[in-house]
């Protein structure tokens, strides 16, 4: 699935540098937190059209590090996807393309 993202324009990029998996939960949101705060600097180096944020505990720091630095109105979801794992990916799937889906209608009006 990732491949295919990738080949109609789409790119992943991890709030977090490194793995928090094995992190405890206080220290895991920290790092996600700071991770949000260097997201700018990435998203402005790659200079994406429209950005998702994908992950509940991502989310909010996400969107309000990227919102603060001017990306705002790049952002393409109100609300978080699911991760897709554990079980979430068809759900993850449904998701994404609406927002594809609903990407392009915007781009025909």
């Amino acid at each position: 699935m990732l491949r295919r993202f990738r080949s109609i324009g789409f790119f992943l990029i991890d709030t977090c540098e490194l793995s928090v998996d094995k992190l405890q939960p206080r220290q895991r949101r920290i790092s996600t937190i700071q991770g949000a705060s260097t997201l700018p600097r990435r998203v402005r180096e790659l200079d994406p059209t429209r950005i998702v944020i994908v992950k509940k505990t991502v989310f909010k720091p996400a969107r309000q590090s990227l919102t603060e630095a001017g990306f705002g109105d790049r952002i393409m979801n109100t609300k978080p996807l699911p991760f897709p794992s554990h079980g979430n990916q068809r759900k993850f799937r449904t998701m994404i393309r609406r927002l594809v889906d609903k990407d392009r209608l915007r781009k025909v009006d």
